[in-house]
């Protein structure tokens, strides 16, 4: 017999994420309001935003001209909230949306996707809001959070003893993973093809490839050789990048998550010239480059037939012994003692 849902299912999907969302967010508030204001603050902090939900109860408190006998007060605000499920970047339509706000003491504009903000485009944000802020004479704020970080801001909300929205952020848990909107980057390793570059890309603690190949967030970056993984690091940075024959010049195009070093800067400029003269890898036309702390050698062998085709992702999360908590020696360590089975 399949369980009751909290959520539904069904309906058209942004439609339903939202509604679900909303859902989530009422019922915690109607369960705890005081649950609900250490919540909603916990992902709004980031963005240096902190709501006060509380409702105050005063007596004898001295007004203008009076004092009232008692009084109940609460700050007015109201948070407009967007959800995307497809990573769309827009302008337009959120500019529209800063319009349903009127007078109200603090005014938040929460933006919800499955992946955090890129800074492009929190930037291209940011910049809109401030003109709109000038022109309209408000002070709207912005935030952005993922479904992940709500979930987990959820959970640290409560209590051992609240089983009934323990039950209730499991079954949103579940409807956000049917839904595809949990980002499991943090257990995935992106498996990539090496050959003769391997020793290169350990002795730099890099990886590179063309920029049209795409890309997936993942923690770990795996290095594949003659049928296993061999080498496994955490990722630290990735910037795409071209390099300029003629006058020997580097551009950096754009740093897509963590922060480019001076020391990350001279290897990119070792790994291009070592890599045009060795193996006359061109640069032109912008490569993406994968820093990691430290690779550590392992032997997690492809089981299946023939070789690796392309990038592979593996989640860490369904290896048998896996734990999140594990340092990157001792997953290294785990996969010494596995197979897989990737096409």
């Amino acid at each position: 017999m399949s369980n009751i849902h909290y959520f539904p299912r069904y309906s058209q999907k942004e439609n339903m994420v939202t509604n679900n969302t909303m859902l989530l967010f009422s019922r915690l508030y109607n369960n705890s309001p005081e649950k609900f204001r250490r919540f909603i603050n916990a992902f709004l902090e980031e963005s240096g935003i902190e709501l006060d939900t509380t409702v105050r109860f005063k007596q004898q408190e001295k007004g203008k001209g009076s004092i009232p006998d008692g009084m109940i007060e609460q700050e007015s605000f109201k948070i407009i909230i967007e959800t995307k499920l497809y990573g769309q970047e827009e302008i337009k339509q959120i500019k529209n949306h800063w319009n349903a706000f009127e007078n109200e003491d603090k005014q938040i504009f929460l933006w919800i996707n499955k992946n955090s903000i890129s800074k492009k485009y929190y930037e291209n944000i940011i910049s809109h809001l401030n003109k709109f802020n000038d022109d309209n004479d408000s002070n709207i704020g912005f935030a952005s959070t993922t479904f992940k970080d709500i979930c987990t801001c959820f959970n640290e909300t409560l209590q051992e003893y609240d089983f009934e929205m323990k039950a209730l952020i499991e079954d949103f848990e579940g409807f956000c993973d049917e839904c595809d909107l949990i980002d499991n980057a943090d257990t995935k390793i992106r498996v990539v093809l090496t050959g003769q570059t391997f020793e290169d890309n350990l002795k730099n603690n890099i990886y590179y490839n063309p920029i049209d190949r795409g890309f997936k967030n993942t923690k770990y970056i795996g290095l594949y050789k003659n049928k296993a993984v061999r080498a496994i690091g955490e990722t630290i940075c990735c910037v795409d990048a071209s390099h300029d024959n003629s006058t020997d010049s580097i551009k950096i195009i754009e740093v897509q998550y963590g922060i480019l070093s001076d020391h990350m800067m001279d290897t990119l400029k070792k790994v291009i010239h070592d890599a045009r003269d060795k193996y006359a890898h061109a640069f032109n036309e912008g490569q993406r480059f994968f820093f990691v702390n430290e690779y550590f050698i392992t032997e997690y062998a492809k089981k299946s037939k023939g070789g690796l085709m392309g990038t592979r992702y593996i989640d860490l999360g369904e290896v048998e012994d896996f734990k999140k908590e594990m340092t990157v020696d001792e997953i290294a360590e785990l996969l010494k003692t596995k197979e897989w089975n990737v096409g």
